[in-house]
């Protein structure tokens, strides 16, 4: 114990010191945290090749990507993860199609036009990650917005019901819609001035419902594509 108590009246005498310091230990501490900060922060910037690009990942068509705007509006992401990790239970439970072969867990390259990232870490709901690849019709996935607990399969759902994004109401905002591509062309998206003139054609007389059942159907399919052309 005697080296103990030694230890013990070498710290206090530190804190005793800096006590009388305050000013130029918070200058200090200031200096020390924003050199870490930095080391944390500036290396991703230049880690770039880190995430293998996918060949068939395609930005988020105009429909769907309004639907990813009401995905995030609505909360969808607060009880519904988007991240399939590598664990062969996790995968075999999201990928029981085997759409994505031996490597069914999700890929850095699958989420290159996603701004921002919905990965998410609250399972309240399943994963959504490879919905594409459930085989649901768009039909079910209507009702099962406008009432989960009328489906098969899903009678003690807790999931809130949609119906009103159906009405003629809350249809897609196209102006928004072609705003937000414009955005985000600036951050890399490849859009083009084609994908801007024809937005409003495919928006026109679409729901927000529609709009949201058009972008669960697009989560996992550009990947899932690839792992069918090798095999």
């Amino acid at each position: 114990m005697l080296g103990f108590d030694k230890f013990l009246n070498w710290f206090s005498n530190i804190a005793d010191h800096w006590d009388t310091k305050g000013i130029k230990f918070t200058v200090y501490a200031t200096i020390a945290v924003v050199i870490g900060g930095l080391f944390e922060l500036i290396p991703p910037f230049f880690l770039t090749q880190t995430a293998v690009p996918i060949s068939t990942v395609k930005p988020y068509s105009a429909l769907e990507l309004a639907g990813r705007d009401v995905y995030q509006k609505e909360g969808c992401n607060n009880c519904h993860t988007q991240m399939v990790r590598p664990f062969k239970w996790e995968v075999d439970r999201f990928d029981p199609t085997k759409a994505y072969g031996k490597a069914g867990y999700s890929k850095g390259g699958e989420f290159v036009y996603d701004h921002p990232f919905l990965w998410g870490s609250k399972r309240t709901g399943p994963d959504l990650a490879h919905e594409s690849q459930m085989l649901r019709s768009d039909e079910w996935h209507k009702n099962h917005l406008i009432n989960a607990r009328t489906l098969g399969g899903v009678p003690n759902s807790i999931m809130p019901a949609y119906p009103w994004l159906f009405e003629d109401s809350h249809a897609v905002d196209i102006e928004q819609t072609v705003s937000n591509m414009k955005a985000l062309s600036k951050v890399g998206v490849p859009y083009s001035e084609a994908d801007y003139s024809s937005a409003p054609d495919m928006l026109k007389g679409k729901t927000e419902g529609d709009a949201l059942v058009a972008y669960l159907q697009k989560l996992g399919r550009d990947s899932a594509e690839l792992e069918k052309g090798i095999k």
